[in-house]
């Protein structure tokens, strides 16, 4: 079945013996595992918030697999934290980051370069680059770590000459600034850093894809849709220095690092695929706080609003040098956007990795807590002899900090080459 690929193999049943029920002297009764009731299964899955126990559960024989299924379906698995060369740990109810293991990669993309860059509910986003420093990725595809079906995309770098190039100049509305669009540009060369998707690939067509090229410092946003045979390259000022994008309500949301603004992409569909219609300034300037010297945004969904989660710097790099961190709904409804700070998040936490971000119902598992954010938290450029992430948690009820993930291996974050590589959070979704 498909949730058994992801960590054991399937075992037999085996006999339990159990104790004679009176002193008549008569033969013990041997009964199987299958024959463990139902309503008890349940019970054990309803406890079991790791994806990886559950599917130990599943594989133990089709009985228990069954009944696991029957019954009322359990909370949503604990998140994974995937690294990227797809080993993962799992998140655990008291907030460590238990074992280490490593999802299986079908043969069709395996490599020992292949490195993942993004996450979508059970889906990774993977790539494989090209020999040589300077030439890109060379494949892209999108693998389900527990049914390991894959979704092929076109290569990130391409050197073709397409008759059929197709070009749109956007100047960005309530700002400065063009953004130019080509789908099967002549000549390209991509390495993508973060993939993020609007749907599950189960959706078909409805699923766009949306990548971040960084290459030789050269920003790049990338679009496809099934269907496509190229992607749909954007370049432009907003884009050079992102800092992370974000679907919500149909529209894609990007950072600036460069500009500290918000800026919006409407993406329509024609007989060319898919093209950004219309690019907007939403805000005329991110919240600030005063005497801190920089600050690191994500952009994160949370009960169909959208927050921004800031952490503002007073005095170095590193978790024990933020001042202040600032979690901000976004009214849309306004122009320019308004900002309301809010400190509780309603029994929920929220995990943010340089690759992924998302809330999550703490509320429904024990021994989780709520208002509480998670940061795995890269930076671009670290110190010297530095750590390339920081680990660490926010506590919105008292406004603390404090060390996350500490026994987490240092080595897990760069690739053999010595490149830092970021992390991302996986949300089965059973």
């Amino acid at each position: 079945m498909a949730q058994e690929t992801l960590t054991c193999p399937r075992r037999r049943a085996k006999a339990l013996p159990l104790p004679p029920a009176d002193n008549s002297g008569c033969e013990p009764q041997r009964r199987s595992w299958t024959d463990v009731p139902a309503d008890i299964l349940g019970i054990v899955v309803g406890r079991l918030p790791c994806v990886e126990d559950r599917a130990r559960l599943r594989s133990v024989c089709g009985a228990w697999r069954a009944a696991a299924r029957r019954h009322r379906p359990p909370p949503p698995p604990l998140p994974l934290l995937v690294y990227s060369n797809f080993s993962f740990s799992i998140f655990s109810p008291d907030g460590a980051m238990t074992g280490m293991r490593r999802i299986p990669v079908p043969k069709e993309v395996a490599a020992d370069d292949v490195r993942c860059v993004g996450s979508f509910e059970g889906w990774l986003a993977g790539v494989r680059p090209n020999k040589g420093r300077y030439f890109g990725d060379g494949k892209c595809f999108l693998m389900n770590a527990f049914s390991r079906d894959v979704v092929h995309l076109p290569p990130p770098s391409a050197s073709s000459h397409f008759v059929d190039t197709y070009t749109r100049s956007h100047p960005i509305i309530s700002g400065s600034g063009v953004v130019e669009c080509t789908v099967s540009a002549a000549q390209y060369v991509m390495s993508f850093c973060k993939v993020i998707l609007s749907s599950s690939p189960d959706s078909g067509s409805k699923c766009i894809v949306a990548a971040i090229s960084v290459h030789r410092n050269g920003a790049k946003l990338a679009l496809w849709r099934p269907g496509m045979a190229a992607w749909c390259l954007c370049l432009g000022g907003c884009i050079s220095k992102f800092s992370d994008i974000t679907f919500y309500q149909g529209k894609l949301y990007m950072l600036s690092k460069l500009t500290t603004n918000l800026f919006a992409f409407e993406i329509t569909d024609d007989d060319c695929g898919l093209m950004v219609s219309r690019v907007e300034r939403c805000v005329a300037e991110l919240p600030q706080v005063k005497d801190s010297y920089g600050q690191r945004w994500n952009l994160v969904e949370w009960h169909g609003k959208l927050l921004l989660v800031a952490r503002y710097l007073g005095g170095g790099e590193g978790w024990h040098n933020i001042c202040k961190v600032g979690v901000y709904v976004v009214d849309s409804s306004t122009k320019p956007f308004r900002f309301t700070e809010i400190n509780i998040l309603d029994g929920d936490c929220i995990f943010i990795s340089p690759c992924s971000s998302k809330s999550f119902h703490a509320c429904e598992y024990d021994g989780v807590k709520g208002d509480v954010i998670y940061f795995i938290d890269g930076y671009l450029y670290p110190a010297k002899n530095g750590r390339p992430f920081d680990k660490f948690m926010y506590n919105l009820g008292d406004g603390t900090l404090s060390s996350f993930a500490a026994d987490i291996p240092e080595y897990n974050f760069w690739a053999p080459d010595g490149k830092m590589m970021s992390p991302t959070w996986l949300f089965p979704s059973e």
